[in-house]
This record gives C-alpha cells, sequence and structure tokens, in this order.
C-alpha cells in the first residue's frame, strides 16, 4: 500500500516524514496487556504481592516492548524472574493433591515457556528468530501461555 499524504508517506508496515522512520507498534505491546488479567484475578483473590508482581511485569513489559535496549531488557528480566519465583513459591505452598490436572497445565505452560525462551535463545528460533515478525509471534504466544499459567496458580 502506498499513499502520499503531506508529507506522509504510508509503505506497508511504517510511515515516513521527512527521512524518519517511525514502524507501527509491536504486538508485543498488546500481548503484555494480558498481564491485567493476572493483576485483577491475583487482587480479587487476595493475593495481594502476586498482584503487585504482575503490575510492575505489566509495566516493565510495556516499556521494553516500546523502549528496547539493554536497561529496560535487564528490569523486564528482573520482573519475569520475581514472577516465576513467587509463582512457583505460591505453587508450592498451594499443591493439593486433588488439583493434578490444574499442576499438570502449569507444569507444561512452564515448560513451553522455557522451551520458546531458551531453547529458541540457543538455537536463535522461535522467540529469537531472525524474522522479526516470526519472533514477536512466539513471544505473543509466550506472554498468553504464561498469563494463563499464572491464573491456575492463582486459583489452585
Amino acid at each position: 500500500m502506498e499513499t502520499d499524504i503531506s508529507n506522509n508517506i504510508i509503505h506497508d508496515n511504517s510511515i515516513t516524514r521527512q527521512d524518519k522512520n517511525i514502524e507501527k507498534p509491536s504486538i508485543l505491546l498488546l500481548s503484555s496487556l494480558f498481564f491485567i488479567t493476572n493483576i485483577v484475578t491475583a487482587y480479587f483473590n487476595e493475593q495481594y504481592l502476586y498482584s503487585f508482581l504482575f503490575f510492575i511485569l505489566t509495566i516493565t513489559s510495556l516499556v521494553v516492548h516500546y523502549n528496547d535496549n539493554f536497561y529496560t531488557n535487564v528490569i523486564d528480566k528482573i520482573a519475569v524472574l520475581s514472577i516465576v519465583l513467587y509463582g512457583g513459591y505460591v505453587l508450592c505452598n498451594k499443591i493439593n493433591t486433588n488439583k493434578w490436572l490444574n499442576l499438570l497445565i502449569i507444569i507444561v505452560a512452564f515448560l513451553l515457556c522455557i522451551y520458546l525462551y531458551i531453547y529458541g535463545f540457543i538455537v536463535k528460533e522461535y522467540c529469537f528468530c531472525d524474522k522479526k515478525c516470526v519472533a514477536q509471534t512466539y513471544h505473543f504466544v509466550m506472554h498468553v501461555i504464561s498469563s494463563i499459567g499464572h491464573h491456575f496458580i492463582i486459583y489452585l
């Protein structure tokens, strides 16, 4: 698609205005908003620390997917690690032998995220594919899977 409207030229996914290239927002900004459901769910289940950690993760995720640099990445990784560790802590303290299906879903969600991110990093695929569209799609899926997995932890 090509359109020229008063110094704005639109080519496919970007807008060029006087030698400045502005890309459309990443789909990862949208998928970061899935974590709002975790904030609300944890809050209404009186898990206020979990809710706060997801609030922090949502903010850092939005920032890193809007302005990706070394510092925003480190801060986001710290937020992710805090969610993983606290989620594991909650899981260990709330585990119930009558909820094997929930536990199975949580474990599968966790392993899928590890596979997409860690293994993907090692082989430069999935979230780390050279094709930005593919990498973002897998990262989007990882946001959704991790959000669902943590919902199951909250509801244990």
